[in-house]
């Protein structure tokens, strides 16, 4: 069963604020010894070329119980340098493949967003070292040194592959901007998240997402391998249905988020109300009961009684997912967005309350560029589909190739945003036309 992470159960790391694009740069730019506009310094060795980035930034957190940083620098060209670990605070860490997301280890990637090409990145065969020497959480900074080889592969015209590589040297920054994000702690005092799962307490021990954006309300907590969590979409204080046509909100319960195959549900029925929404002192407080059926089986399974959250400190950052298209000339708009990696490629739905979603498929090394629509056949294609619930039944639509584009405009940040239009067919040949499609999406994991 494959596992869907959907954006209240990811780690909110808001780099989106710093991402890259094709406006002018404008105001102070970094020093020639390194120091950005927006405070510390971060500097390279890239093939034996000196890089320097402005404005270089911080990212840590938690996601799913999980300690992640990400350090980011981006020069006046918009190259960039990310370094990503599965783990917080001082210390080594090995940057190679990336297989255990809790092995307190990560990747480093090189971006260049003139090039065609996909990202360098380090593999198995291409190794590199992290040191943090600073990481601090009272001025929120973080400092350190890197080295690391990359590589990528480039296809050539006869489709052969070439491997290149890059090789990253004499890295270092220095009080580096820290944002710790999706902690959900600060201000409220004992926060609490608990719930009955057929009769079972669930305690949450640790608050991993707590976030007001305009995705609604994201609050989950984990007890062990166990994750609880809800979205509500437009929350004020009052009562909201999270019913299987998930219109104002959802539960959903993971039985083992260390398992990608372990299984996910999602509430069938039932209410959550929010008794307090102190936008003030940025503190919520509700309770929750209903059912929660298997994501896959749409059987219920699990009574869900006396969930109760208080005190819930939540902040106010995080990306901001969109997703709108045309089908057969109706109107399409998306509210929810599910992101699975599996089988080396990465899946974005557009949701759309659950009863119709637009799926695309990007290989894991996404990159800019046009792209025809393949049939998903290979690992490699930009591919789509299209499932739509009627009465109890999913139909499923697949992209016919050639029939159309995906445009990949931007990826910076994690942050996947671009255009699409194509036609999907069914098994019955019938056909449907999805047009204006577009897209932002936040697929860090």
């Amino acid at each position: 069963m494959k596992k869907i992470l959907y954006p209240i159960f990811l780690a909110l790391f808001t780099i989106m604020a710093f991402s890259c694009d094709n406006e002018p740069l404008e105001g102070e730019f970094g020093d020639p010894n390194g120091s950005g506009s927006g405070g510390g310094s971060f500097v390279a060795t890239i093939d034996g070329n000196s890089f320097v980035a402005d404005a270089p930034f911080a990212v840590g957190g938690q996601s799913n119980g999980i300690s992640q940083l990400a350090i980011n620098g981006i020069n006046l060209s918009g190259n960039s340098i990310v370094i990503h670990i599965f783990s917080t605070g001082t210390g080594t860490y090995e940057l190679s493949e990336v297989e255990d997301f809790n092995d307190h280890n990560g990747y480093g990637t090189y971006i260049q967003p003139s090039s065609q090409s996909f990202p360098y990145r380090t593999n198995t065969n291409s190794t590199g070292t992290l040191q943090i020497t600073d990481y601090d959480t009272e001025n929120l900074v973080v400092s350190g040194t890197f080295a690391f080889q990359a590589e990528r592969e480039v296809e050539n015209e006869d489709g052969s592959i070439d491997i290149e590589t890059v090789s990253i040297t004499e890295g270092e920054f220095t009080d580096v901007p820290l944002q710790i994000d999706g902690d959900g702690t600060g201000v409220g005092e004992d926060p609490l998240f608990e719930v009955e799962l057929d009769g079972e307490l669930f305690e949450g021990s640790e608050i991993t997402d707590a976030v007001l954006n305009e995705d609604g309300l994201l609050i989950s907590a984990t007890q062990g391998n166990k994750l609880v969590g809800f979205q509500i979409y437009d929350p004020a204080v009052g009562v909201y249905d999270i019913n299987a046509d998930a219109e104002e909100g959802l539960v959903q319960y993971d039985a083992d988020i260390t398992d990608d195959e372990s299984t996910v549900y999602i509430s069938a029925s039932g209410t959550l109300e929010i008794t307090e929404l102190d936008m003030a002192n940025r503190i919520v407080s509700g309770t929750f009961s209903g059912t929660l059926q298997d994501l896959f089986m749409e059987e219920v399974d699990i009574e869900m009684t006396n969930g109760v959250f208080e005190n819930i400190s939540f902040s106010t950052d995080g990306p901001t997912n969109t997703g709108s298209a045309i089908i057969d000339g109706e109107d399409f708009n998306a509210n929810v967005f599910p992101v699975v990696f599996v089988n080396g490629q990465i899946q974005v739905s557009l949701d759309n309350d659950l009863n119709e979603d637009i799926v695309i498929y990007f290989p894991e090394d996404i990159a800019t560029g046009t792209y025809s629509v393949g049939d998903g056949s290979l690992v490699e294609d930009y591919s789509a589909a299209y499932n739509v619930e009627e009465g109890g039944t999913t139909t499923e639509y697949h992209s016919v190739p050639d029939s159309g584009e995906i445009v990949v405009e931007s990826f910076q940040n994690d942050i996947v945003s671009g255009t699409f239009s194509f036609t999907v067919e069914n098994d019955n040949g019938d056909t449907i036309t999805i047009t204006d499609g577009e897209f932002t999406v936040d697929v860090s994991f």
